[in-house]
């Protein structure tokens, strides 16, 4: 369309305006000036060629096309982009699949099962490869058919954003899953079914750092008073000192990884594998963490503990040992229960006894090198750490006739009714 042209004066100043008439689609009237007659003039040379040249290219078109066109110019304009944004889009789009060019072109499904068989190979958990793979595969609905190398990381970014508000994922959360993705591409490109790694292409997840804890000595030492404070938390002495002071791992000591993968009940971790006499625990392929074999060097805190707990006739696995210990840390109003916290203990006190990094590691298992890299920075004194080797079951028995343990209990008592009292009424 042709637009009229006219002097105006716009904001004081003497200019041509040229009136273009109200957009079909934004409803707006449109109208743009010049300084001079000759620039206005000029303009409506050049919108008279591209009117010709569009009109014709419009003509040409049939009228579904037409329509079709006009319906997404308006939803274009109305997400805020215009032709050129969505263009360019889609170029970069076609360049980042044809990045991934594939060899071998293998649908997404596929390579999900292929990382399943792997995984299950690799020796993890019938229960960890199953939920993993599920996982994988809720991306994958849809374009179960669709080769791996055709998925941009833009399609996985929006996923992954969609389903971090659904499920409100904490940003470790959703940095573990893009790490997930990232292995499985890499299987990909391994076997030629992509060239790139999509994830390397999504905003790297700054997670908060670690607050490095561990159990005061003090702490340690009423937890074990709250243990062996009556008969029935008595039942769990021998996890407790598994873990404060054999450096096991909860799910060893639980035979997590056994039971998951149906291993007979009779070769669940059991006192048969903690040998009293010599001060040995022996951590089996079905009880440990995968390549994680061991055998444990027990401290003599430990083989008392233990001695103690087998006259108790402790149950391993232990029974209820989470109500157990929950009833304990309310008994003595700890707040916080540190996850894996007492086998850090174990470790980072275990460093004083052997002056030696790598013989820890030995007690510990092969994931100790970033436990001790971390725990290494709390710069626990020496004296703190060998006081810890010197809670035993006398000085916690000591620990229950004293006045400090009273006031332990009389204090926990107090933040509980406090507690019970902030709470709604029902």
């Amino acid at each position: 369309m042709t637009p009229n042209k006219s002097a105006v004066v716009k904001n004081g100043k003497a200019c041509w305006q040229l009136d273009f008439g109200v957009d079909p689609i934004t409803q707006k009237r449109v109208r743009r000036f010049f300084k001079t007659e000759a620039e206005a003039d000029e303009e409506i040379k050049i919108c008279a060629k591209r009117e010709k040249s569009y009109g014709e290219f419009w003509l040409r078109m049939t009228a579904a096309e037409r329509a079709a066109a006009v319906i997404t110019l308006q939803e274009i304009k109305t997400n805020g982009m215009n032709v050129t944004e969505v263009w360019s889009q889609f170029q970069a789009q076609k360049k980042e699949i044809s990045a991934q060019s594939a060899t071998s072109p293998k649908p997404y499904f596929e390579v999900v099962e292929e990382f399943r068989r792997l995984k299950t190979e690799a020796g993890d958990s019938t229960r960890y490869v199953k939920n993993t793979c599920a996982f994988l595969h809720k991306f994958g609905v849809g374009r179960e058919k669709q080769n791996i190398h055709e998925i941009t990381a833009a399609d996985l970014g929006k996923w992954m954003s969609m389903m971090a508000k659904e499920r409100g994922w904490s940003l470790r959360t959703k940095d573990t899953y893009q790490i997930l993705f990232g292995s499985l591409w890499s299987l990909a490109i391994k076997n030629g079914w992509a060239a790139l790694n999509i994830v390397d292409r999504l905003q790297p997840i700054n997670l908060p750092g670690k607050e490095v804890k561990i159990y005061t000595n003090d702490e340690t030492l009423n937890l074990m008073a709250a243990v062996m404070s009556n008969p029935a938390t008595q039942q769990i002495i021998a996890p407790m000192a598994l873990g404060f002071f054999g450096c096991m791992r909860p799910e060893e000591v639980e035979s997590k990884r056994a039971k998951s993968e149906g291993v007979p009940e009779g070769k669940w971790f059991n006192w048969a594998d903690i040998d009293l006499k010599n001060g040995l625990v022996k951590v089996r392929r079905e009880i440990a963490k995968v390549g994680d074999e061991r055998t444990i060097r027990l401290q003599p805190c430990a083989v008392e503990w233990l001695k103690l707990a087998k006259e108790l006739k402790n149950p391993l696995p232990s029974v209820n040992e989470r109500r157990l210990v929950d009833a304990c840390c309310k008994q003595i109003g700890l707040d916080e229960w540190i996850r894996d916290g007492m086998r850090k203990n174990c470790a980072t006190h275990l460093r004083a006894v052997y002056k030696n990094d790598y013989e820890v590691t030995q007690d510990c298992g092969n994931s100790v090198g970033v436990l001790l890299e971390s725990y290494a920075a709390l710069h626990v004194p020496r004296e703190v750490s060998l006081a810890h080797w010197k809670i035993t079951p006398r000085r916690v028995r000591e620990h229950l006739q004293s006045k400090a343990w009273e006031d332990v209990l009389e204090k926990a008592s107090v933040k509980a009714v406090k507690t019970a009292e902030a709470q709604p009424a029902p």
